[in-house]
């Protein structure tokens, strides 16, 4: 018999607050996160803003100095919501197996920054920009920057750094995975800890994603690629379906999720706030950065998240959308959604919190569920920003000016990835 898997903790950090109750405040007031840079030096980078976490100071999280000195931002980032996430669930070390206790935990990978001990290093990144072909070199960048970086710079770039002081942090060695993958990760760590739980490989799994979009090489590759938004509005530059949409904005953030076995979780008296019931996952195989036209593997991941769950398309009562902002992505799940819903489309709320906290990578995915579950705590389900022309290609149910109160028994939550991979998960209130 298949065990059921709940949630038992969530915690996330992203542009929009650090912690749930600050990023839910943000959701439900439509406050934007997306502001000029603060943090990152952007004078010669291709655009001036973003989506950064704010007043975030590692060292409230993170009590081993040892591990702030030799991990980069975006792991602290996870380090903060992984503690988040557990914090709340409050589980007692001697409440789980430390063997039937798992970690498994999605990102974009390692990289570089130019946090403390790194600054050496950023301008010559940044120099490697070469201006006449618009295009970052590679071997500018080897030349440069290679020869005088941080000596411990392999350390810092190793894309398990999380997962190894999240296991080591609370002492898990069970079921454990570390994903590398571009912007799905942690919507892929959630799933994966489901399937775990409801197979019975695990009692309690700590999953969820983290990621910055927000250095150097990134934003130049994210330009290059024609996929940022070139408006002089911050706040307005990112417009989910919305006909004058020009491209998404890089962000950065992380989420993490307690999922428990549910008789393990009602036997220590946790509180739930709600059930993973179906996850399916595809790909588009059709491009590097652009989905297929259609929305081909987000329609095979959502249909495969429905069946999982044993549900019709009939069942769901919102949906938590990808909505990226640039044209191929978000007509692509436009598409999707109504390949699967048919005409149940037009009725469907669908929220996209993207316009308010950018795109984080892999901790978007993450956070998007957290956000999908306090949408179903809460019956309310958050506006998007800056949709006021709508896409006659996205026609859409899209919320917008103010939340809209509603009970919601199951929702939905969508993410699309460079590569063409795809993730539907469904959630449901116990």
């Amino acid at each position: 018999m298949e065990k059921r898997a709940v949630i038992t903790g969530m915690g996330v950090v992203s542009p929009i607050g650090i912690g749930n109750e600050e990023n839910w405040s943000s959701l439900i007031k439509g406050t934007s996160g997306i502001e000029n840079f603060a943090r990152l030096h952007a004078e010669h980078l291709p655009v001036q803003f973003g989506g950064e976490v704010k007043n975030f100071n590692p060292k409230e999280f993170i009590n081993d100095r040892k591990a702030v000195r030799l991990t980069f931002h975006n792991v602290h980032l996870a380090l903060a919501a992984a503690k988040l996430a557990y914090d709340d669930c409050g589980l007692e070390p001697d409440q789980v197996d430390p063997t039937r206790f798992g970690a498994i935990i999605g990102s974009g990978g390692g990289g570089f920054d130019d946090g403390p001990g790194f600054e050496d290093l950023n301008e010559p990144i940044l120099r490697a920009w070469d201006e006449e072909n618009q295009r970052f070199d590679s071997a500018k960048f080897g030349e440069h920057g290679v020869s005088i970086a941080y000596p411990l710079f392999l350390l810092k770039a190793l894309p398990n750094n999380a997962f190894y002081y999240i296991s080591l942090l609370y002492n898990i060695q069970g079921e454990n995975d570390n994903i590398v993958s571009s912007y799905t990760g942690g919507a892929q760590a959630i799933g994966d800890a489901f399937r775990s739980i409801r197979r019975g490989l695990a009692d309690v799994i700590i999953a969820g994603g983290y990621d910055s979009l927000l250095t150097p090489n990134t934003v130049f590759s994210l330009d290059s690629c024609k996929l940022l938004s070139k408006s002089s509005d911050p706040r307005a530059a990112c417009r989910p379906f919305d006909h004058r949409r020009d491209g998404m904005i890089a962000a950065e953030g992380a989420g993490f999720m307690v999922i428990e076995d549910l008789e393990h979780a009602e036997k220590r008296g946790a509180k739930i706030y709600a059930e993973v019931v179906g996850y399916g996952n595809a790909s588009s195989a059709f491009h590097m950065y652009n989905p297929d036209p259609e929305g081909k593997g987000l329609r095979h991941a959502i249909n495969r998240s429905l069946d999982d769950a044993g549900l019709t398309p009939e069942s769901i009562d919102w949906i938590c959308a990808d909505g990226i902002s640039t044209r191929e992505s978000d007509r692509a799940e436009a598409g999707a959604v109504k390949a699967v819903f048919q005409d149940r489309t037009s009725s469907i709320p669908v929220s996209a919190t993207k316009s308010m906290t950018g795109h984080m990578g892999s901790g978007t995915s993450a956070a998007e569920s957290i956000y999908s579950v306090m949408a179903l705590n809460a019956d309310t389900m958050p506006a998007t920003l800056n949709h006021t022309e709508p896409d006659q290609d996205c026609d859409l149910q899209i919320i917008t000016g103010t939340p809209l109160e509603k009970p919601i028994t199951t929702a939905l939550n969508l993410n699309q990835g460079i590569g063409g991979q795809s993730t539907a998960l469904i959630f449901q209130k116990m």
